[in-house]
């Protein structure tokens, strides 16, 4: 008789005169779940700025680290922009002109506000330097708003040239280049490498909802990789929908790999 038959039905032990009925589930002994290793995070690193690459200061298989300048663009014309918005930020003239104005201005309305008050001028010469202050004071106060909003378009103008270098965002390892320097990057074509961040590493386990029960997020397993190397792997999460053509779980590991030792798309072998 063959084996699936056994398999399909309960397996009868004779156990000190009592009998047992144990499934073949749980007669079954040892069950082994396969994935590959990826990396933790993988990004297009791509810039929202447009303009020739002037500079690329990595290539495949560089190592990087937070921060690192991975490339610049062309900025010629960007820093022209930041030296005028600079010198127009700095520049006090009109204010200066403004505030003496603005001096003289309530300097003549007092003075005859007095000779009104003795009979020596007339209320319409008061009443006119009076309008005058007052457009005085508007147009200190314009060039004090004026000398404001140049002093944010510098910053502005600041911000656009920083953009125009690219940093990598984590720790990681350069995967492959998407642009090199002299070609031109455009909203259609942004992307200027692939960067992994490898440091650790996950494997994404299809498992059957009978063998579910076993894992557990946090848990601690041994192992293979495809090299005969056995490694830790923690449960970092587990899925919750099932797969109805497979009836499978997608159960995630995570495994250190500080030392770069692991590499992404090794096989990974975990058995239970």
């Amino acid at each position: 008789m063959s084996t699936n038959f056994f398999q399909s039905f309960a397996v009868r032990t004779l156990v000190a005169g009592g009998i047992f009925l144990i499934s073949a589930d749980a007669a079954s002994l040892g069950q082994s779940f396969e994935g590959f290793t990826e990396p933790i995070r993988k990004i297009d690193l791509s810039s929202d700025e447009v303009g020739a690459l002037s500079e690329l200061r990595v290539d495949e298989g560089s190592v990087v680290e937070e921060g690192n300048v991975i490339a610049r663009l062309d900025s010629r014309v960007q820093e022209l922009q930041l030296e005028v918005a600079e010198k127009m930020a700095t520049n006090k003239t009109q204010l200066d002109a403004a505030e003496k104005e603005l001096i003289k201005r309530t300097a003549i309305l007092e003075k005859l506000t007095q000779l009104h008050k003795s009979g020596h001028a007339s209320e319409s010469e008061t009443i006119r330097a009076d309008m005058e202050l007052a457009i005085a004071q508007s147009k200190c106060k314009a060039t004090q708003q004026e000398l404001v909003i140049r002093e944010i378009e510098s910053r502005r103008a600041q911000v656009q040239l920083q953009r125009r270098t690219i940093h990598a965002p984590f720790n990681g390892i350069v995967t492959k280049v998407h642009t090199r320097e002299g070609e031109f990057l455009s909203p259609m074509h942004p992307e200027i490498v692939s960067l992994a961040q490898v440091n650790e590493l996950v494997v994404r386990l299809n498992v059957t909802t009978t063998h579910l029960s076993t894992f557990e997020v946090g848990q601690v397993f041994n192992v293979q990789l495809g090299s005969g190397t056995t490694v830790l792997a923690t449960v970092q999460s587990i899925g919750v929908e099932i797969n109805a053509a497979s009836e499978t779980v997608e159960v995630k590991l995570a495994i250190d790999n500080s030392e770069l030792k692991i590499r992404s798309g090794e096989k990974v072998t975990l058995s239970i």
